[in-house]
């Protein structure tokens, strides 16, 4: 068995994807494999990745024929993989070098099955640290990640980041275990339905307040792919919310608090979005349809006074 399995999905990434595979390869523990899964680009993605293959055997590179979509890839390399630990790495992000070792440490140390730390927000091109993507949690701190902390941070509001961003390392026998996979019919919002059916299995789950993931912003990719994004999510809450029966009261109270935040956020930018092109018509129907996203709006117009001081 390898020590780690690293995932990285990849569509049209020449630009960034060699980065990210040697930051995989250069971390302090060496044991390790890099499934690299392209899934049909259409650029020079390929050709980095067969030249990092040459490069290094621990390389192993899918190529899929047809697109489809980062759930189906990241299932594809689970069928693949050969390591105790697993976990993924976006094509435009990066590993600081020695992320895995202390993960996989501080996972055996505890048996844990999931471990996730902090990200590191940064602009894409741009070395600077702007933010930890949680900052509900601050560095050197270990937090035991139960039902109700992970419901609670489905969604945080406005500007801020969900339980979903994180890249976790999983125990690769408890996710076999459980028959935990990733649902291929979203193409956004997979990560955070893969997570939530691994805390709904009664994980052991961490999480570090160590900034070890570096997160790099991108105007084009794809989790800010659109307003679509909002329903996405709300929908993949709702359907949870329907059909899984380990909901206790409390998730569910959670949850459906979460969904409703989302949901809320999307008409305002709505809203929003109508106000800025002039459309008084088109605003006040929208109001009158759903009359609270009126109040949503007050209300972040308030808070966004009050944080200008």
């Amino acid at each position: 068995m390898t020590k780690v399995s690293v995932i990285i999905p990849c569509f049209n990434a020449e630009d960034f994807v060699g980065e990210a595979i040697e930051s995989a390869l250069k971390q302090t523990i060496s044991d390790l494999e890099v499934i690299v899964v392209d899934d049909a680009s259409t650029d020079g993605s390929r050709g980095i990745i067969s030249a990092k293959a040459k490069e290094d055997s621990r390389v192993v590179p899918i190529f899929l024929e047809r697109n489809v979509g980062p759930a189906a890839a990241r299932n594809v390399a689970w069928t693949r993989l050969t390591g105790t630990w697993v976990t993924l790495l976006d094509a435009d992000d990066l590993f600081l070098p020695d992320r895995l070792e202390r993960l996989v440490s501080f996972a055996e140390t505890q048996s844990a099955d999931v471990v996730a730390d902090n990200l590191s927000i940064r602009h894409f091109g741009d070395d600077t640290h702007l933010a930890a993507a949680f900052p509900q949690i601050t560095t050197d701190e270990i937090l035991r990640v139960d039902r109700a902390f992970f419901f609670q941070n489905v969604w945080t509001g406005p500007q801020q980041y969900g339980m979903g961003i994180l890249k976790p390392l999983f125990r690769a026998k408890f996710v076999k275990e459980h028959f935990i996979s990733y649902d291929e019919r979203y193409r956004i919002g997979e990560d955070m339905l893969f997570y939530m059916s691994s805390i709904l299995s009664d994980a052991k789950y961490f999480l570090l307040g160590d900034c070890l993931y570096i997160y790099r912003k991108r105007a084009e990719s794809i989790s800010n792919a659109g307003e679509h994004i909002f329903t996405t999510l709300a929908a993949i809450c709702g359907e949870v919310l329907s059909t899984d029966q380990r909901l206790t009261s409390e998730d569910r109270k959670h949850l459906t608090a979460g969904r409703r935040g989302m949901l809320q956020y999307f008409h305002w930018r709505q809203l929003r979005t109508l106000r800025r092109q002039g459309d008084k018509i088109g605003f006040l129907s929208y109001i009158i349809k759903r009359p609270s996203s009126l109040f949503f709006m007050i209300r972040m117009s308030l808070a966004w006074r009050l944080n200008r001081g």
